[in-house]
């Protein structure tokens, strides 16, 4: 077949058949090792083929949902701020209000599944697809990158600015610096209080830099598919019945929900990652076996109902007692499993996950690490100064008021220190070599051909 057999087009020109010398500027946007991104322009989305997950390399509905969670723990730490004393009763008391706001810091939750769903699904999906999962220690540099500068920064200016003369207290320093203030009951929430949550997630962190050794070590993606498959529910299993067993352990001797360092540490929060595992697994397996097909809507929204039905269950029942926070503790992982499951197994064109994909959630979600560290800091410096009132009433005012402040110090804490450092992360591709940024030489001696 001819040009001339194709409707709506005519034959080349004798100009047009020419070859054109390759160009510099085409060499370094085409060239794969070089992939930087070089327009704004949203990709169109084609409803034939809107599969679970077809968003490219991010899924930008659950980064709505982080910054919904990192909005969410800010007013719940205005929630709790706003108490004449720690032994009077909260704003709302005993009304749906009340049981809702005190658990928002339930959200915790939703960020922990996230980054155990978001990791651990390429992972698993290379390993069964018989490909190779990947480097250590590239992952190990790339979650270092994420995590570490930010986080250091944080620590080093909140310290130094509550400790003004030396030594001060230099073992809460140390403890932070290290992410071991979750083994120490008194100093788990000095500095930066919620940065106990980073201390978790950097230990499941290291968990996965040692899953993926011991992947690379025995071979893993060589292996038959049945082998393949045990190979990535093994970990899965292992930690969750190992949590479940420390748990009952801390339950059956009684600890009391204020030994801190029993129920805040990497072991007791393990069944929270076990979730975010299986929703990847989940997914795998369906695309798999239906051919990347979406649930159905009716699913969908069994999912949503469950979700919220396990959630308001939770926060009904919860009290201080250690049981009590466990149960809301599983409740609402599985909760935010169902609802999560409903956006990543449903069709990238679904009007939900459309909403969560909104550009105000995006953004939320993009500054949701920096609103996450600073918002503390930031509502004791305004207490400091007499900014704020910790009566019930005031509730409101500072809630809206911890958020008019935290967001845009979260925004320019991305952009001076999140994003550089995060560009750092292109000086390696995804398989670890290194990236050129210039073109082949070969290429400049076709252009100066061309044009002599």
């Amino acid at each position: 077949m001819t040009s001339h057999d194709l409707p709506g087009t005519t034959a080349p020109s004798a100009h047009e058949r020419e070859p054109r010398p390759p160009r510099l500027e085409d060499t370094v946007l085409r060239d794969a090792s070089a992939a930087l991104p070089v327009s704004d322009a949203q990709p169109r989305i084609d409803k034939q083929r809107a599969v679970p997950g077809n968003t490219g390399s991010r899924f930008e509905d659950l980064e709505g949902y982080r910054g919904l969670a990192a909005m969410g723990i800010v007013v719940f730490h205005a929630y709790q701020f706003c108490r004449a004393g720690t032994s009077s009763s909260y704003a709302y008391q005993d009304t749906w209000a009340y049981h809702v706001l005190l658990n928002l810091d339930g959200l915790v939750s939703m960020f922990l599944v996230l980054s155990a769903f978001l990791l651990f699904l390429p992972i698993a999906r290379k390993v069964i697809a018989g490909q190779d999962p990947g480097s250590w220690s590239l992952f190990a540099t790339r979650r270092a990158l994420r995590i570490l500068p930010l986080y250091w920064v944080a620590i080093l200016v909140v310290w130094a600015y509550r400790n003004p003369t030396l030594p001060g207290n230099w073992q809460d320093l140390v403890e932070h610096l290290t992410f071991t203030q979750i083994f120490d009951r008194e100093r788990i929430f000095y500095t930066i209080g919620p940065a106990w949550s980073l201390a978790v997630e950097v230990f499941f962190y290291a968990f996965l830099v040692v899953l993926l050794a011991v992947y690379g070590r025995v071979r893993a993606h060589e292996r038959s598919p049945r082998v393949r498959r045990a190979l990535v529910w093994a970990p899965v299993v292992a930690v969750g019945v190992a949590s479940l067993a420390y748990q009952g352990w801390a339950l059956v001797t009684h600890v009391p929900s204020t030994h801190y360092e029993v129920w805040f540490n990497p072991l007791a929060k393990g069944t929270v990652f076990v979730g975010g595992m299986v929703l990847a697994l989940a997914m795998i397996g369906w695309n798999n076996g239906h051919a990347a097909q979406p649930l159905p809507p009716r699913a969908l929204w069994s999912l949503r109902l469950g979700a919220l039905a396990l959630l308001g269950w939770g926060c009904a029942i919860r009290t201080d007692s250690a049981a009590s926070s466990l149960w809301w503790q599983q409740l609402s992982t599985v909760g935010f499993v169902l609802l999560l499951a409903s956006s990543v197994l449903a069709p990238t064109t679904a009007r939900w996950r459309r909403w969560m994909a909104s550009s105000v959630l995006v953004w939320c979600g993009l500054i949701s690490y920096s609103v996450y560290l600073w918002h503390e800091p930031v509502l004791l410096y305004l207490d400091a100064h007499g900014r704020l009132d910790h009566a019930q009433a005031a509730f409101p005012f500072v809630a809206l008021t911890l958020l008019l402040v935290s967001v845009p110090v979260g925004w320019l804490s991305y952009w001076a220190i999140e994003y550089p450092v995060g560009r750092l992360r292109l000086l390696r591709t995804p398989g670890g070599a290194k990236r050129s940024f210039y073109p082949n030489a070969r290429l400049f001696a076709a252009e100066e051909e061309g044009r002599g």
